[in-house]
């Protein structure tokens, strides 16, 4: 763009002169009409986030993954929000997490394939299968969150990037994902009984447990009134999980059982098993817990018996799931 400002050579004539040029009004023109208001803004990429005051907030332009995107700055140096990526405007739902299935490969060793994550705004990628070794050392039976950090430069991430974390994620609403400190998290995983990876499986919308299960309730007394009953779940809100129920009982008899995400759904209606004959029984079945990770379970029965409760796997919650 040429040089607007008036110059040493030129004479400084107000609007309206009959034969001169306006040089007093040319600059604020270039960009407003005669009566000061904007036609349109022209942002110069920046190096940097700019700082900003206690009054004051930033609308400027950034490059990201070669382009120059629009960015938000609020006030007292602020939080940073990307406006657009890839020149179009960004939506307001979870932030664009495509591919990076994380998958079991040994006790210490995942693989993370192709994809793309956006990471605090900036979209970075994984270009081929990804090998992160030496997982090892956990306590046993504790969920792992799968973190990811935008690399030093550029938007390609590598292994060193990638981290298993105990620590519980909290939910963005900048930036609608999952973070723990500026790290985003992408998949979760549970340790074994010897601090190493539980085998699963993933396919970007359930986590699996690949053998065994969560045990949750192995009984011969069950409540007969509405006790909350911990699922063992990561700690990411209300999430739906599925499982199976074991009953068993010698003699014939009426046996419910009843579960619900809160203590009215899990009081007389709603029996998720029944029976009324001898046996062993399995039902599988799948329910919302409730914030805390709780459901609510009893028995209605006549004789005796015992019950087992399973989970088996979860739904991934938004900003985690593809």
């Amino acid at each position: 763009m040429s040089d607007l400002r008036i110059q040493y050579d030129e004479e400084m004539v107000g609007a309206g002169h009959p034969t001169k040029e306006d040089t007093l009004n040319r600059l604020m023109l270039a960009e407003h009409d005669s009566a000061g208001l904007h036609q349109r803004t022209t942002l110069l990429v920046q190096e940097a986030d700019p700082d900003t005051e206690t009054d004051q907030a930033a609308l400027y332009v950034k490059e990201s993954s070669g382009l120059a995107e629009l960015f938000f700055r609020g006030a007292d140096g602020g939080e940073v929000t990307q406006l657009t990526k890839g020149g179009a405007v960004s939506g307001s739902g979870s932030a664009a997490l495509v591919g990076c299935l994380p998958a079991w490969s040994s006790a210490n060793v995942v693989t993370l394939g192709s994809g793309e994550v956006d990471i605090q705004g900036s979209l970075c990628q994984i270009s081929s299968t990804l090998t992160k070794t030496g997982l090892s050392g956990f306590s046993a039976h504790t969920w792992l969150y799968l973190k990811v950090q935008a690399p030093a430069s550029g938007s390609e991430i590598d292994a060193a990037c990638i981290t298993l974390d105990t620590t519980a994620p909290s939910w963005s609403d900048v930036y609608k994902a999952w973070y723990i400190g500026p790290e985003r998290v992408i998949g979760v995983m549970r340790s074994d009984g010897s601090g190493g990876i539980a085998s699963f499986s993933c396919d970007g919308r359930t986590y699996q447990i690949s053998s065994g299960s969560i045990f949750l309730l192995n009984t011969s007394s069950p409540a007969t009134s509405p006790t909350a009953l911990g699922v063992g779940l990561p700690s990411l809100g209300r999430l739906w999980w599925y499982g199976q129920i074991y009953m068993s009982q010698a003699n014939a008899q009426v046996y419910w059982i009843y579960m619900g995400s809160d203590g009215t759904e899990g009081s007389s209606a709603g029996a998720i098993a029944k029976q009324n004959a001898p046996g062993d029984y399995i039902t599988p079945f799948s329910m919302m817990c409730d914030a805390a990770g709780n459901v609510y379970y009893h028995v209605y029965w006549s004789g005796s018996g015992s019950v087992q409760v399973h989970c088996r796997g979860f739904a991934l919650p938004a900003g985690m799931a593809r």
